[in-house]
């Protein structure tokens, strides 16, 4: 007998499922409740690795992946708890210091954004209008280029957490350093991956496969590890 979608645990309250199973065309389905299907823009290239597995790769110039945000509103974080998990390589010899890797923001005003420093650094930020300061967010250090990471980042409450899996097996909670978030007030704006929230910069240089999102769900450590264990032999050479 087989085990449904939505019967399984770790899809309570899923808003967000890329697996990228197409492999070829402009368009990528999420298998999530919602199913909308994202536009691959400037044609970011299939890519597949040498355990067959297909990814996205983008040009860290021009190429993108969006879908709108009346189709993504559940991914409007504000007061609630969330989790985001995707894996990513960053590579080397980006155009841009900050690269975008997920966001849904307006800037300075609303909505929220995952992006990369070329110093190693990963960063969640959540973007406001109100409140003590323009901005609040939380990070982690020691994220390097050219290799596969299973990247993962929960908030609940005023706090954040990054975890990290490599391609050695090791997955561990990160230090991470944070704000006293303030909450993202609600954002209409399309969800980009791989730019930031106009399509006009920031553009990530590397390759993404499969992110996910949960809202009003902070996903536990042991089953983010659970995840990751299961998926890793995709990533290893």
């Amino acid at each position: 007998m087989s085990v449904h979608y939505d019967s399984l645990d770790i899809n309570r309250n899923i808003c967000l499922d890329l697996p990228y199973r197409e492999g070829i065309g402009t368009r990528t389905e999420d298998i999530s409740r919602r199913d909308p299907l994202f536009t691959l823009v400037n044609t970011p290239p299939w890519t597949i690795l040498d355990s067959h597995l297909n990814v996205l790769s983008f040009d860290g110039a021009t190429e993108y992946v969006w879908a709108s945000g009346a189709d993504t509103t559940l991914l409007d974080f504000t007061s609630d708890p969330y989790s985001i998990a995707g894996w990513v390589y960053l590579q080397s010899g980006g155009a841009s210091m900050s690269q975008d890797l997920l966001s849904r923001f307006v800037l300075s005003n609303n909505g929220w954004e995952l992006y990369s420093y070329t110093n190693g650094f990963v960063t969640m930020r959540h973007h406001h209008a109100a409140g003590a300061t323009t901005r609040t967010g939380f990070y982690s250090a020691g994220w390097n280029f050219n290799t596969w990471y299973f990247l993962v980042v929960s908030r609940d409450g005023t706090s954040g957490q990054f975890y990290r899996g490599d391609t050695d097996g090791n997955f561990s909670a990160l230090t991470t350093i944070s704000d006293v978030l303030i909450d993202p007030e609600p954002c209409a704006s399309n969800l980009y991956i791989s730019t930031n929230n106009g399509a006009t910069g920031n553009f990530h240089y590397g390759m993404n496969k499969r992110w996910r999102a949960w809202f009003d769900r902070v996903v536990s450590e042991v089953s983010f590890k659970q995840i990751y264990e299961k998926e890793l032999r995709w990533f290893q050479s």
